[in-house]
């Protein structure tokens, strides 16, 4: 029987004395000589050389140290330990970084700087990995005497998949020999400054999506909790009206002075709702305010009603360098009707108290602000968390202040961007 052996071009089967292949025309000869260079522990030209016992740590070595490597051919063993070794290291950083990362946008009105650290290290080892599954795919392909373009199956829904799992799972062939050729490389992976880049690059593509997703969570977080708010506001307003209405008949002498400007109520079963927290509520006072402004584009801002909440013990508000401790609420209710399509963000706005504190609108507040079409008319409550309140008599003044912009063609319009600036008295 006459010997025979695979082209390194095509794959086809021809004689083994060959020089030339017959169906492709290749030089063997020349194409022979560049494949007996080594790369690694890999020699070109030969079946890839598998460790004595393959298992999750060769395996995960072997992947480490091919990670940009397309030309080689990795074993089946090979190839399902490593798997398996990818997606374990992909569920642990699921769970311990993942699940944070996707909570909170570590990139929105203000950067949160430990979050962002937390977001691009796990963006960065996500994609390391990902690359890696993508190569080794490529190079067990090869290893089944198929090009690595058959990894385009896998854009075809449910049959794609199915063919490239059925691929991976075929024995190795000598024929597979012909993608060695290229298997030179002077320098490891890790000295090339192109594949830092695509790393690089891969990574900020993939911090960058995490991001809009945890922002889309954030937002999917505040609307749901939205209806629960508005209905909780109500019933503490209209049990403040009850109270209210009991403390007059009780004491006739006060309730002229008192019913004009605010209406005080106390009890241990009192609670508001911000974002998906309860807060118990010892003591709250409310405040019938007349502020309006309509001196911008025919928009109108008005704020009607603030209500000082003490809670009943301390809170815990954010997370990492932002976590505070809060023992305050203050609520205001504000509506807008849009003269023109403008931009609004109340929902952004700072807070300032006449004993000299200062704190940005919770993420939680009401879903009513943003871009607003001509004619619009809407209202909601925005939520301010007090580090520190010994009493509700202590607010006797707020300063509010939020942006407002509308888009223009016009370089000369000096108009298009205005900064609300409120103080209230409360009394």
């Amino acid at each position: 029987m006459n010997e025979t052996k695979f082209c390194i071009n095509c794959g086809k089967e021809i004689p083994a004395n060959a020089t030339f292949c017959s169906f492709c025309g290749a030089d063997q000869k020349t194409a022979a000589t560049a494949e007996t260079q080594t790369d690694g522990n890999t020699t070109t030209g030969k079946q890839p050389t598998p460790p004595e016992h393959d298992n999750m740590w060769t395996a995960l070595k072997l992947g480490m140290k091919q990670t940009f490597t397309w030309s080689q051919r990795i074993t089946r063993p090979q190839y399902w330990w490593l798997y398996l070794d990818l997606m374990l290291i992909a569920l642990i950083l699921t769970f311990t970084l993942g699940l944070k990362v996707y909570s909170f946008p570590a990139f929105a009105a203000h950067v949160n700087v430990l979050q962002a650290v937390l977001l691009l290290i796990y963006s960065a080892l996500m994609c390391w990995i990902s690359v890696m599954q993508f190569t080794a795919g490529a190079r067990r392909l090869h290893d089944s005497n198929r090009s690595a373009h058959y990894l385009w199956f896998s854009l075809i829904p449910i049959v794609g998949p199915i063919l490239i799992i059925v691929f991976m799972c075929q024995r190795s062939k000598p024929a597979g020999e012909r993608f060695d050729r290229f298997a030179s490389q002077p320098k490891p992976w890790t000295h090339k400054w192109w594949t830092w880049c695509l790393l690089v690059l891969f990574t900020l593509l993939y911090a960058g999506s995490v991001n809009m997703v945890a922002h889309d969570n954030a937002m999917d977080s505040a609307l749901t909790t939205t209806s629960n708010s508005d209905s909780t506001s109500d019933s503490d307003d209209s049990y403040t009206d009850s109270d209210s209405y009991d403390d007059s008949d009780s004491d006739s002498t006060d309730t002229d002075s008192d019913t004009d400007s605010e209406s005080d109520s106390s009890s241990d079963t009192d609670s508001i709702t911000v974002g998906d927290d309860d807060i118990d509520i010892s003591d709250q006072k409310t405040y019938n305010t007349s502020y309006s402004d309509s001196s911008w584009t025919g928009s109108t801002f008005k704020i009607d009603k603030v209500t000082v909440y003490k809670t009943d013990g301390a809170y815990t508000i954010g997370s990492g360098s932002d976590k505070r401790d809060f023992n305050g609420v203050v609520k205001v209710h504000m509506s807008i009707h849009a003269g023109r399509d403008i931009s609004a963000y109340p929902t952004q706005a700072k807070l300032s108290t006449n004993d000299g504190q200062q704190v940005d609108a919770d993420m939680d507040s009401d879903d009513f602000d943003g871009d607003l079409n001509s004619g619009t008319d809407t209202d909601g409550n925005l939520y301010f968390e007090l580090s520190k309140l010994s009493s509700v008599k202590d607010i006797t003044s707020i300063r509010l202040k939020w942006d407002a912009s509308y888009d223009t063609d016009d370089y000369d319009d000096d108009n298009d961007f205005k900064t609300y600036d409120a103080t209230l008295n409360l009394n």
